[in-house]
């Protein structure tokens, strides 16, 4: 079985109202490192409409760095989206990302703007499906 089918049958049979989706989430992506064999991070920032809080800020960077600095991963998977932010942080960002891993994947479903496209331009290798956008 599939795991949207799986996460589908789930919403079916227990009502989306009855989902944790924080430990739904920790579970995919405890699956998606399974399989890939490689650590996922997620950044995903103000989607709807860019609100300057919530785009690509030099926190962003602080908040990357404390959770990666650790990982002994050669690869690592970033499944971005955002509206944009700030061109220096993302040089910052992926500057970081490419001295601590041999190789560094995008992964792209939504958006990825402007400060975005920067990080995703720097990887190894980008995944993005039909609805994703730089």
């Amino acid at each position: 079985m599939s795991l949207m089918k799986e996460y589908i049958d789930k919403i079916d049979k227990d009502g989306w109202q009855n989902i944790n989706f924080q430990d739904e989430l920790v579970r995919l992506i405890k699956e998606y490192n399974k399989i890939t064999q490689r650590y996922l991070l997620i950044y995903a920032s103000a989607i709807e409409k860019p609100i300057e809080e919530k785009v690509l800020i030099q926190d962003d960077y602080y908040i990357i760095h404390d959770i990666l600095s650790h990982k002994k991963e050669s690869k690592l998977d970033v499944y971005l989206e955002t509206p944009g932010g700030s061109g220096e942080v993302a040089e910052e960002i992926v500057g970081f990302l490419h001295s601590n891993f041999e190789k560094v994947f995008f992964v792209i479903s939504g958006q990825a703007k402007s400060a975005g496209t920067i990080m995703v331009l720097s990887g190894h290798e980008i995944y993005m499906t039909e609805t994703g956008s730089l």
